[in-house]
Order: structure tokens, then C-alpha cells, then sequence
């Protein structure tokens, strides 16, 4: 589980928005496991979730937070 939040973290690194879709393909995570997995981490403010568009991004302070500690 650790490599596809790995994995999700970076897809979203870029700032941009994502579909679920994009991002259970890209991750291989199944759609009822991302949800429950980007939820969790919208509660915390690690990421943004457009519920309705069913997308996600990660939050900015988050993103930065990243940048500051990763080469």
C-alpha cells in the first residue's frame, strides 16, 4: 500500500487536478480504495477533493512542504 501512496503523491505533485479515474489507472489502486485513501487525506489537508468532479490535487501547503524536504 505504501508504494501506491507513493505513487499517488507523485502523480499529484504537479499541482494540477486529477480524475479518480486518471489516478486509479496510473496507481493501480481500485476506485473504492482511492476514495477511501484521497478522503483520509483530505481530512488531514494533504490534499483538495472536488467530490462532486470526483478529482483531486494535492493542497499547496502540502506541495510545498514536499518541495522543501525533497530533492
Amino acid at each position: 500500500m505504501r508504494v501506491q501512496i507513493d505513487n499517488l503523491v507523485e502523480l499529484l505533485r504537479d499541482g494540477k487536478w486529477h480524475t479518480m479515474k486518471e489516478i486509479s489507472q496510473k496507481t493501480n489502486l481500485h476506485e473504492f480504495r482511492l476514495e477511501i485513501l484521497t478522503r483520509f487525506l483530505a481530512d488531514y489537508s494533504f490534499l483538495e477533493l472536488d467530490i462532486k468532479e470526483r478529482k483531486a490535487r494535492l493542497s499547496k501547503s502540502f506541495a510545498q512542504f514536499l518541495r522543501k524536504t525533497q530533492p
